[in-house]
């Protein structure tokens, strides 16, 4: 015969068997939260953030070096573009090739008259220059050194420094050469050179002493290079400005340091 023959109970139209029941109730998914009370359960939102992560925060600020120049040393700048103009003022009478003799007889540094009282040339004679060239090279100076100071040591700081070195400079001239002219801001461009090498000297003796080993030799060289060629262009350079703002560099360099914010202990 054809057909087959069922034991058991048959299904009766429209009912279900057990197994069709537990397969039409079971859940479509299994859900490990089932067990968990309604306060218990975690549910992610999509709604955006309104505040940002607190530990996100810092690097939202623009670091030092994400900072345009003129942001990150106004100071150095400033100071480049007042040489600049003093210059100009000083100079447009003779073409802008020197200063003329009524600007150096009133304004260069000159032992004689600052003891006749007439101090303001300790700023005068920083703020002049003789020629072009003169002027390129401690404008270049102070622009670079000033670069790798300020964002580190602050701006009033470096005000500091500058008032220092150029006091400091003309100082020495007035005790050892009162008696030749001088002008110029290469005092004050030796102070940051001072201040620099001492600061990264220190650094690197604290936290990398190989590195200091190398840097020192380098600031050896620096120096006696500095002294050859300082020497050899005696007759139209200052010696003891540039060594005063040199000195009173390192000086500054060292009262810095010795001030530093110390770190905390955890």
């Amino acid at each position: 015969m054809n057909d087959r023959t069922h034991t058991g109970e048959q299904s009766q139209p429209g009912s279900t068997s057990p197994s069709e029941e537990g397969l039409q109730n079971a859940p479509s998914r299994y859900d490990p939260l089932d067990g968990l009370q309604a306060e218990d359960r975690f549910e992610p939102s999509l709604e955006p953030i309104q505040e940002p992560l607190p530990s996100l925060k810092p690097l939202a600020t623009p670091q030092p070096e994400q900072l345009p120049f003129y942001r990150r040393n106004p100071v150095s700048l400033a100071f480049a573009l007042l040489l600049i103009a003093f210059y100009g003022l000083t100079s447009f009478p003779n073409g802008f090739e020197s200063p003329t003799r009524l600007a150096l007889g009133l304004g260069a540094f000159y032992g004689p008259a600052v003891q006749n009282g007439q101090w303001w040339r300790f700023i005068t004679a920083t703020l002049m220059h003789g020629y072009p060239g003169h002027l390129f090279n401690n404008v270049v100076g102070i622009l670079i050194f000033g670069n790798l100071l300020e964002p580190v040591i602050g701006h009033l700081r470096l005000i500091g420094l500058y008032w220092i070195a150029a006091v400091s400079g003309l100082a020495l001239v007035y005790w050892l050469q009162p008696n030749v002219p001088t002008l110029g801001a290469s005092t004050i461009d030796y102070g940051l050179i001072g201040a620099y090498l001492t600061l990264i000297l220190l650094l690197r003796y604290q936290y990398d002493k190989s590195a200091f080993l190398r840097e020192f030799r380098g600031a050896i060289l620096f120096v006696l290079m500095f002294v050859a060629w300082n020497w050899m262009e005696s007759a139209t350079v200052s010696l003891w400005g540039h060594v005063g703002g040199l000195l009173s560099g390192i000086a500054y360099g060292l009262l810095i340091w010795m001030n530093r914010p110390k770190a905390k202990a955890a």
